[in-house]
């Protein structure tokens, strides 16, 4: 009888046909799953080149949604719900970040219980990895230039039209008139605790304007790498002004900032609802229909408009005056190449729905996609959309009759229209601070962004 034969050894797979078979994995866990099998998989995991791949192939997690309150991650069963749980008590820690000394002082408006934790950090864009905080008293400002008399004078401030009635003395800062060089910035990773201060915008540039500041919006210009590999930050700062609109931009590469005054006219009542698509901030109004968007390209800093009020948006715009909802109407998308899409919030009948849009580039005219039925439950009352990031679109909605409640907080994935539901927070509905949707990878496939 003939011995057995040994049994043959394997060959073993070379590393760059390695990282072809795992950059074919569906998700950030099954990749997870494959790293902790063996220490070669995890070699090739861990590598510098093939994370950026990885990133730049794949769409990173919805994490959940993070504001003034702080971080409200993903709820069992969003798929997201593990790795949020576990990254939910860094994902707004900035107690690493330096407190600001200034001349603000702690002011607790009327009618509001004080939470103990007086001044602080706080969240005003969250891009890439990367936080923007804005350093204030107690809530979210909505900036609004208000006049109060003092001495038989009129004496203007830039102030929280939440915190403040104007007939109340501000008694958070020492300048008459507030400009853009009394806001302290930083942008941090919470993941990675790494932070930078931004200095002041400069006097002598703030007042160059030579206007009263009647808005002051400050976002993160987005990443425009399309291989995964992180970029310098670039802060925007969007300044309306009475009668002008002026950008004050701080790169990481030269840490100084600058100004640009765009020709365009301040012609939006609010600067605080935008979109962010392929590199394109798009502004709608917070509460009605304009008759255009106004778009900043963040490569060339220029502000465009596009006519919004063609084809069938006309039809929608008075579909929504028509049921007097005050909730915000419209979100730009992530769509197709070369077209822009919207979705339009309208209730009909008690209830909701979303029509979806888009704009051909070598069209004038806005044309329906689809109508997508929103949950029941919300019959007659409120749903807001919030914004749109990373081919979702995000709507929140709350039981009627209650002023505090559980608002439950959903995406819905633009190329398949499936609503799912992230998770319930606890708010005042009514309360229009912006919730900023959180992506990200899982720590084996990030580096420190600053």
């Amino acid at each position: 009888m003939a011995p057995p034969q040994p049994p043959l050894a394997s060959i073993p797979i070379p590393d760059d046909l390695l990282e072809e078979i795992f950059l074919r994995l569906p998700t950030p866990d099954a990749l997870a799953r494959a790293s902790a099998a063996c220490t070669s998989f995890r070699r090739v995991i861990k590598g510098c080149a093939f994370r950026r791949r990885f990133r730049g192939l794949h769409r990173p997690p919805l994490l959940g949604f993070m504001d003034a309150a702080g971080f409200h991650h993903a709820q069992a069963p969003h798929p997201s719900a593990p790795l949020a749980g576990a990254l939910a008590p860094r994902a707004a820690d900035f107690s690493f970040v330096p407190a600001v000394v200034s001349s603000c002082s702690y002011y607790v408006p009327p009618g509001v219980q004080d939470d103990g934790e007086g001044p602080r950090w706080r969240p005003r864009d969250v891009r890439g990895g990367r936080v923007l905080l804005d350093w204030i008293s107690l809530h979210p400002r909505t900036v609004r230039i208000c006049c109060y008399h003092e001495d038989d004078a009129e004496v203007s401030i830039l102030m929280d039209v939440n915190e403040l009635t104007p007939r109340d003395r501000p008694t958070w800062t020492e300048r008459e008139r507030c400009n853009a060089a009394d806001f302290h910035l930083a942008v941090c990773d919470p993941l990675s605790s790494r932070y930078v201060l931004l200095p002041t915008i400069p006097e002598d540039l703030a007042a160059q304007p030579q206007d009263s500041l009647w808005e002051f919006e400050p976002v993160l210009a987005p990443n425009t790498s399309e291989n995964g590999e992180e970029e310098p930050f670039k802060v925007i700062c969007i300044a309306k002004y009475q009668t002008k609109l002026v950008l004050f931009v701080f790169p990481s590469t030269t840490m100084q900032w600058c100004m640009v005054e765009s020709p365009v006219l301040p012609s939006l009542d609010q600067m605080s609802c935008f979109d962010c698509v392929r590199g394109r901030f798009y502004w709608t109004e917070p509460y009605t229909w304009s008759d255009h968007l106004m778009v900043l390209d963040t490569c060339t800093m220029r502000f465009s408009t596009v006519d919004l009020l063609t084809g069938y948006h006309q039809e929608l715009r008075d579909l929504h005056h028509q049921n007097s909802y005050r909730g915000r109407p419209n979100s730009v998308v992530t769509g197709r190449e070369g077209t822009l899409e919207m979705f339009s919030l309208v209730r009909e009948n008690g209830y909701f729905a979303l029509y979806h849009t888009s704009l051909q580039n070598n069209s004038q005219e806005w044309k329906l996609e689809k109508v997508i039925s929103l949950p029941g439950q919300y019959h007659d009352y409120s749903i807001s959309t919030v914004g749109a990031a990373e081919g979702f679109l995000f709507f929140q909605g709350a039981p009627k009759g209650i002023r505090i409640e559980n608002v439950d907080c959903y995406s819905m994935e633009v190329k398949t229209y499936e609503i799912t539901k992230v998770c319930t927070r606890m708010e005042q509905f009514l309360n229009r601070k912006r919730a900023l949707p959180c992506f990200s990878f899982p720590p084996l496939l990030l580096e420190p962004t600053i």
